[in-house]
């Protein structure tokens, strides 16, 4: 860059600098954004909606296989069927009214049914009319399956199934030869179902492909295909034996046909789908939005930049920058800052205050678990201390009595030794939830170290300590937790010490909870099991 032009850069503002290099800069990038768009965006476009048509046609083709699939299963179980191999070897009228006579097919999901013997003779038909009124006939579905048998015979046990048109209808064939239910002898015949694809099943097929189509009784594509005609390979079927997928490409829409074919190998349907190009649409509309936009920002941009970084940009990052300098400040997290615009800085503010409701959160919860001991859900030590502090000084400017109880669990190491640390835990855990079940709403039970549990009673006299200790006795005895290494007791006891801080004392915290562990001591000494009270500083020790 020349001196000139240094010059004339250093003589503008900042400002004026910003418009020039935004002019400068989105020309340039702009020019670039549209060759890449053109060269990328357009041939991923057609991509993914070639790939998109390819997993639709797919989907379509998928339901009429698996029509074969559910009609093979049937069949399958009707061909291992002994009753109907004792039927094949001696004819049952009662076994053929009851199960394919006109009743039995009224009730059946099939159109056709037919038992036919080692010598390709019918035993059996049983008919029911299909959704156009035409009732299939025997030779309807016998004639082209002779014909494909003396083509390639049926040598195996497998179920083979195909597609044909039964009285100008699509329909789902399948046939299996008759053996025992172990599979053993020889086929004694074979058991041929028929089922119509109607309306109904044609409309689920789409529903679950969702994708419309139509069958049509044509082999042909649509008209005008040939010469813009493509060919997809679908993924193999288990029953349909081609793969082959008829494309057309047209300005507006995706064209494809997917061809029928019947036993004998001939295309009596073809399955016809379409897919609107909405995506190639799409990609010529971002394209010429694009180039719209470009032209008109680059028109636009300059003459307002100067105006809009001071006002949309600078004065409210300012203002959103001293917000968030004051709450570093205070620390208060529960703040919101109250700047609503309908733009970013508008998002960005909320941004924030989103994540000052997170941090807030996180700090609640942090401050949670910081005093609740992770095993019981009750207080834990840090706490405890913080209340105990806390009524100390309240008693300092209202006296009132104020009780403390120090509850140990009594032999809880051979407890742990005998039943394990697990059951060790879930002891705990019941004893911390009977002292949250007792106390009141202004008391505090804490877990204070291992097996030792603390319950604060504020304005609670001697008696009422007394009356809550054994309360709680009470509870513990009525757990019943066994206690096989207890000396003391078959189940499950505890020792309390109780301290009491009468209105008229002075002292500190660490005095009341010292007499609470001294009464606790004496409650051991004595045999544990026991409730143990001293009133700080000269109440006879009970």
């Amino acid at each position: 860059m020349g001196p000139l032009n240094q010059g004339l850069l250093a003589r503008l503002g900042i400002r004026p600098r910003i418009v020039l290099m935004f002019a400068l800069v989105f020309g340039l990038m702009g020019s670039l954004g549209l060759l890449l768009m053109q060269h990328n965006l357009l041939p991923a476009f057609d991509a993914i909606e070639k790939r998109f048509a390819q997993d639709s046609a797919k989907r379509v083709v998928s339901g009429f296989d698996e029509q074969l699939s559910s009609l093979s299963v049937l069949n399958h179980d009707w061909a291992f069927w002994d009753e109907l191999y004792s039927h094949m070897q001696q004819p049952s009228p009662a076994f053929e009214h009851s199960n394919i006579g006109t009743a039995a097919m009224q009730s059946s999901n099939l159109n056709a049914i037919l038992f036919v013997d080692r010598h390709q003779k019918v035993a059996g038909f049983g008919a029911r009319a299909q959704s156009n009124g035409e009732m299939p006939r025997q030779n309807d579905v016998l004639a082209p399956l002779l014909r494909r048998w003396a083509r390639a015979p049926q040598q195996t046990l497998v179920t083979a199934c195909g597609l044909m048109q039964v009285q100008k209808m699509v329909s789902a064939v399948c046939w299996t030869p008759i053996v025992h239910s172990d599979g053993t002898g020889t086929p004694i015949g074979l058991v041929v179902m028929a089922r119509e694809l109607d309306r109904s099943t044609l409309a689920t097929i789409g529903q679950n492909a969702g994708i419309p189509f139509t069958v049509e009784p044509q082999a042909e594509a649509p008209s005008g295909a040939a010469t813009a005609e493509l060919s997809w390979e679908l993924s193999a079927f288990k029953y349909l034996p081609h793969r082959s997928l008829g494309v057309v490409y047209e300005d507006q829409r995706i064209t494809m046909h997917y061809l029928l074919y019947d036993l004998e190998e001939k295309p009596f349907s073809a399955v016809h789908m379409q897919l609107e190009r909405s995506l190639a649409a799409q990609a010529q509309r971002i394209v010429l939005d694009v180039v719209l936009q470009l032209a008109l920002v680059a028109l636009v941009s300059g003459l307002a930049l100067l105006l809009a970084v001071h006002l949309w940009l600078v004065r409210p990052i300012r203002r959103l920058q001293a917000d968030l300098v004051g709450l570093g400040t205070t620390q208060r997290w529960d703040s919101v800052l109250a700047y609503e615009r309908a733009d970013e800085i508008g998002a960005l503010t909320q941004g924030v205050n989103a994540l000052l409701q997170v941090l807030r959160c996180q700090v609640d919860a942090l401050t949670t678990l910081s005093s609740t001991d992770a095993l019981t859900g009750i207080a834990n030590r840090r706490q405890f201390d913080e209340r105990l502090a806390y009524e100390f000084v309240r008693l300092a400017r209202r006296p009132a009595p104020l009780s403390l109880l120090l509850l140990d669990v009594d032999h809880f190491k051979r407890y742990n030794d005998m039943y394990g640390h697990p059951m060790g835990d879930a002891a705990l855990q019941q004893v911390g939830a009977l002292l949250k079940k007792c106390c009141r709403q202004q008391d505090l039970p804490a877990r204070i170290g291992g097996e030792e549990f603390g319950l604060l009673l504020p304005e609670t006299d001697a008696p009422g300590a007394i009356t809550m200790a054994e309360k709680c006795m009470q509870a513990l005895a009525a757990q019943a937790i066994v206690h096989g290494g207890s000396t003391t007791h078959p189940y499950l006891t505890a020792s309390i010490g109780i301290a009491t801080w009468g209105s008229d004392h002075v002292g500190e915290a660490s005095a009341l909870l010292r007499q609470a562990d001294e009464a606790l001591y004496t409650a051991k000494q004595q045999g544990r099991n026991r409730i143990c009270h001293r009133c700080y500083p000269d109440l006879p020790t009970s």
